[in-house]
């Protein structure tokens, strides 16, 4: 949320320059693009592919994101995202369109600010707060206004606001009969306001995908190799099975501590992982949440 991020000046453009548009750019692009995953990289991809999508599992009717080895047809990405995906061999065979917008780091002297006061709390409520604080700038920018509803509680058949009105409009869904003096009716909505910025939400996202993958691909597959699996991840985190090395042998050694944010470990902890207070809860960093702990088992989706 501290990147740069759009806020206006939207327009359809060609995008020839969006293999080599720096992150740092007065504009941005957010593109419909179909993408090829070569079988070359199936192997080493398998783990954890590029470009997630939603999609329907084999077998089910319900949509879910799904990390795949598929090529993607109308694939909407933001272009820091596909410069990455483009790096690590994923090739584009179309531009359907693109969306120049303007972009900066409007966001960020708020996230710091919240980041800043979190690292600086006296307690787990006061830390908690402002971690919100920040989520719910995120939530807001994510909302889907066309699942609101519209659900009126009366206490009466009769009259303009009573059961019977309610029922009888055109735009009736269903009711919950609580007792006889308490109904709930529902309406579909009559008319939506798309009136957040989703944009933004989409490109946090997107954006966020690429920290994820620059840690698994520039980083672990660099030091463990084929000794690493991917066991499972979730948006901004991940379970690995490591074999024949020591992690925290890697994790501490100095061309490495500074991915990771090793303040909540013991200060007597038997791996001697230093503690260092500059990385506390710096944003980009990964943790181990276990700090150390063995993890008897993983119990995970097949």
């Amino acid at each position: 949320m501290a990147q740069y991020l759009p806020y206006g000046g939207f327009e359809w453009d060609d995008a020839k320059d969006y293999r080599t548009l720096p992150e740092d750019s007065e504009y941005g692009y957010i593109l419909e693009v179909d993408l090829e995953y070569p079988e070359s990289l199936h192997d080493s991809h398998k783990d954890l592919p590029l470009c997630p999508e939603h999609a329907c599992p084999p077998g089910s009717k319900q949509r879910k994101l799904l990390t795949t080895l598929n090529a993607k047809h109308k694939y909407v990405i933001h272009y820091r995202s596909l410069q990455q995906a483009i790096r690590l061999g994923v090739q584009v065979t179309k531009v359907h369109r693109a969306l120049k917008f303007k972009q900066g780091p409007w966001l960020k002297p708020y996230i710091d600010l919240n980041t800043e006061k979190r690292k600086n709390g006296n307690n787990d409520f006061e830390k908690q707060q402002y971690k919100l604080c920040n989520n719910a700038i995120f939530g807001k920018t994510m909302e889907n206004v066309r699942k609101r509803i519209d659900v009126k509680l009366v206490s009466g058949w009769d009259g303009r606001y009573g059961a019977e009105a309610q029922i009888s409009k055109p735009n009736f869904h269903s009711r919950a009969i609580f007792d006889e003096n308490l109904v709930a009716i529902q309406l579909s909505k009559t008319s939506v306001t798309i009136d957040k910025p989703v944009y933004v939400g989409f490109s946090i996202l997107d954006i966020s995908k690429t920290q994820l993958y620059r840690f698994h691909y520039d980083f672990m597959l660099d030091r463990f190799g084929s000794n690493c699996k991917v066991l499972y991840t979730d948006t901004d985190s991940l379970v690995y099975e490591i074999r024949r090395q020591n992690v925290y042998e890697v994790m501490k050694h100095e061309d490495n501590i500074n991915e990771f944010d090793t303040f909540d470990y013991k200060k007597d902890n038997p791996f001697g992982m230093p503690l260092l207070q500059e990385n506390s809860k710096k944003i980009g960093l990964m943790k181990d949440e276990l700090c150390g702990k063995n993890t008897a088992a993983v119990l995970r989706p097949a």
